[in-house]
Parts: C-alpha cells; sequence; structure tokens
C-alpha cells in the first residue's frame, strides 16, 4: 500500500441532531466540503502546526475515551468529544480543532486499494 500525504487543516465536524458531539477531521487544501472531509483515525500521522508554522504537535493518532468528570474544555461553544488523541489533555485537543482560522496540519496515512 501506498503512503498519501496531504496537506490541510484541523476541522471539528459537527451537524444539527449531533447535540453538540464532534468528530476530529481533517479538510485537505482544495477541499470543497463533506466529500473531502476526511475523518481522523487511530494510526494516521498528523503534525498541526502554529501561525508561525513550526510544529505545535506531531505523532500517531490514538484515541482513548474521555473522563466524562475530569475531562473539560474551556472554549466558549457547547462542543464535546467521547474522545481525546493519548498524551494530549482533553482541552488542548478541543481548542485545536475548533481554533478559527482553522490550524494548518499535515495528514499521512495508508491508501485503501
Amino acid at each position: 500500500m501506498a503512503i498519501k500525504i496531504l496537506q490541510g487543516e484541523l476541522e471539528a465536524y459537527w451537524e444539527q441532531g449531533m447535540e453538540g458531539l464532534i468528530l476530529f477531521s481533517f479538510m485537505p487544501e482544495g477541499g470543497k466540503g463533506l466529500n473531502d472531509l476526511i475523518t481522523l483515525q487511530n494510526g494516521q500521522l498528523l503534525t498541526i502546526f502554529n501561525a508561525d508554522d513550526s510544529i505545535l504537535w506531531s505523532g500517531t493518532i490514538s484515541f482513548i475515551r474521555r473522563s466524562d468528570f475530569w475531562d473539560r474544555h474551556k472554549l466558549d461553544a457547547d462542543i464535546w468529544s467521547n474522545e481525546k488523541q493519548k498524551g494530549v489533555s482533553y482541552a488542548d485537543w478541543m481548542d485545536w480543532f475548533w481554533r478559527k482560522p482553522p490550524l494548518k496540519a499535515k495528514l499521512a496515512f495508508e491508501e485503501q486499494a
């Protein structure tokens, strides 16, 4: 299998009826909507960049269940997720995906045949 590498930005996907639940996603450069949106999955390699193009975080996606009691965010938004990235605080992970303008990122994964 070939490794596919995409440049793009982080996206916290949600829609009406999901009651604030978000999915951690990636929109490739030139993406134009839901058909191009990639939901992040365990095993993918993600690099997140600060506004100055320095690396904010880089690693392999490894989602774990968040603690409903301990894991909270401080965003002015009624959003939540059942999972978080292993080794990153829930508050930071949520903040990175909710930023406006979105943070730039690079995603690498095995392309299915």
